[in-house]
C-alpha cells in the first residue's frame, strides 16, 4: 500500500445509480491497489458527511447510493464488520444519530447493505505525536476503534475553510457540540484549518484510510449547506486525504485558495510533485466557474494587517423574513453572541463578539442566515 499512498484517482460518474456507483467504487479500489487483504477480517467504519438532516437531493451530504456502495464493497472483500458512524452538528446522542441517518437517506441504504449503523455515543481520547497546534483529540468510539476508515466525504464550498472534502469531512470525528468548543478555541481562519489539519493526520496515521469524495453532485456557493447543488459528474480517492483535496481543489479550479490544502503541503504531509494521478485526467473534469461561497470572495484573503481587516470582513447577518425564531443558532454559536428577540421574531447576532465561524449560516435550517460582505469590498470589485 504504500507505493500508492500519493495516488489519486479520477473517475467520471453521471449519475447515483446504485449499481453504476457500486460499480465505480469497486473500480476505484481496484485501481489504487485495495485488494482483499486491506479488508480481509477487519473493523470498517465508514464515515460519511451528515452535516445536518437534509434530503439527499439538497447535495449537501454524501449521497445514500455511496453509503450503500462502500458498505457492500467492504462486505465483498471480506470485511468482519462494517459501521456507518457520524457525529452530525448539534448534541451526539441517539435521537440525534436516527434523525439524521434518516432524513439524510443513510438508514435505508444501511440496510439494504447488510451493514450497522452507530448508535453509540462514547468517545475517547487519542494522543497525535508531533501535532503542531492540537496533542490529544476527543474522538467518537467507533472510529477510535476502527481499522479502516472509509472516509465518505461530500464535495462543496465552505464559508470558513473554502473547500470542504476529504480532510474537513473529519471534523465529523469530534463528538457533537465539542465541535463549538474548538471553533471557540480557534477563532481565526490559519488557526482553526490547521487545526483540522492535525486532526486529519491524526486518523491517517493511525488506522488505513481511504478516502473517496462524491462530486456527481457537488455544492458551490454557500456551502455546506446553503450553497447551490451542481453536477460534476465525478468522484476523486485515494489513500493520502492531504493529496486527494489537492487533486479536488484543482478540479474546482480553487487552486491556492483552500487553507488546510495550504498547510498540509507546507507541513510535508503531500506533495504536488509525488501525487500520480490514476484514470482521468484533472482537465477531463476540470470546472472553471464554480462558484465560492461569499464569505471568502474579493480582497478579505489578501489583507494581513488585522486592523485593516475588520474593515473588509464578511460578517453572518439573519434575514428577519426567513428566520422562525426556532434557536438552532443560538445553540451552535460557540461565542454565545446569538439571541433571540421574540417580540421582532428574529434572531439577533452581537456582530462586536462574533468570531466569523459561520457556524449559524452552516447550521439553520430555514436558510435565514446571510454572509453580509463589507461596501468596500463590493465596490471595488
Amino acid at each position: 500500500m504504500e507505493a500508492s499512498r500519493s495516488s489519486v484517482c479520477i473517475k467520471k460518474v453521471s449519475d447515483y445509480n446504485t449499481v453504476a456507483v457500486t460499480k465505480a467504487v469497486s473500480d476505484i479500489l481496484d485501481a489504487l491497489g485495495y485488494s482483499g487483504d486491506c479488508f480481509e477480517g477487519k473493523k470498517v467504519v465508514i464515515k460519511p458527511n451528515l452535516v445536518r438532516k437534509m434530503e439527499p437531493a439538497c447535495g449537501g451530504t454524501t449521497h445514500p447510493s455511496f453509503v450503500f456502495a462502500a458498505a457492500s464493497v467492504a462486505k465483498e472483500r471480506g470485511a468482519a464488520d462494517v459501521l456507518i458512524a457520524e457525529s452530525p452538528s448539534g448534541p451526539y446522542n441517539e435521537g440525534a444519530l436516527h434523525g439524521a441517518y434518516r432524513v439524510c437517506g443513510i438508514a435505508d441504504a444501511t440496510s439494504e447493505a447488510g451493514a450497522s449503523l452507530n448508535f453509540d455515543c462514547n468517545s475517547e481520547w487519542l494522543k497525535l505525536a508531533g501535532g503542531k497546534r492540537v496533542k490529544r483529540f476527543h474522538i467518537i468510539r467507533p472510529i477510535a476503534e476502527a481499522d479502516v476508515i472509509i472516509n465518505l466525504s461530500k464535495l462543496k464550498t465552505h464559508g470558513l475553510t473554502t473547500l470542504s472534502a476529504a480532510v474537513k469531512n473529519l471534523f465529523g470525528t469530534v463528538p457533537g457540540t465539542e465541535k463549538l468548543e474548538m471553533h471557540a478555541r480557534f477563532p481565526e481562519v490559519g488557526d482553526f484549518c490547521g487545526m483540522i489539519v492535525d486532526l486529519c493526520r491524526l486518523h491517517y496515521e493511525r488506522a488505513d484510510m481511504i478516502n473517496i469524495v462524491d462530486a456527481v453532485v457537488a455544492m458551490e456557493g454557500n456551502g455546506p449547506t446553503n450553497g447551490k447543488p451542481r453536477k460534476l459528474g465525478f468522484v476523486v480517492a485515494g489513500k493520502n486525504p492531504f493529496a486527494v483535496d489537492y487533486v479536488c481543489e484543482k478540479c474546482v479550479s480553487f487552486d491556492g485558495k483552500t487553507p488546510t490544502v495550504v498547510i498540509s503541503e507546507s507541513e510535508g504531509l503531500f506533495s504536488r510533485d509525488a501525487v500520480t494521478l490514476v484514470g482521468e485526467p484533472i482537465e477531463n473534469v476540470r470546472v472553471n466557474d464554480f462558484v465560492m461561497p461569499d464569505s471568502r470572495k474579493g480582497l478579505v484573503r489578501f489583507l494581513a494587517n488585522a486592523r485593516i481587516m475588520k474593515l473588509f470582513e464578511p460578517r453572518p447577518t439573519v434575514n428577519g423574513s426567513k428566520c422562525v425564531c426556532c434557536g438552532e443558532c443560538v445553540r451552535s454559536c460557540p461565542k454565545k453572541t446569538i439571541t433571540l428577540d421574540l417580540k421582532k421574531h428574529r434572531a439577533v447576532i452581537n456582530t462586536e463578539n462574533c468570531i466569523k465561524c459561520f457556524c449559524c449560516q452552516e447550521l439553520c435550517p430555514h436558510d435565514a442566515v446571510k454572509i453580509k460582505r463589507s461596501l468596500i469590498v463590493t465596490n471595488l470589485r
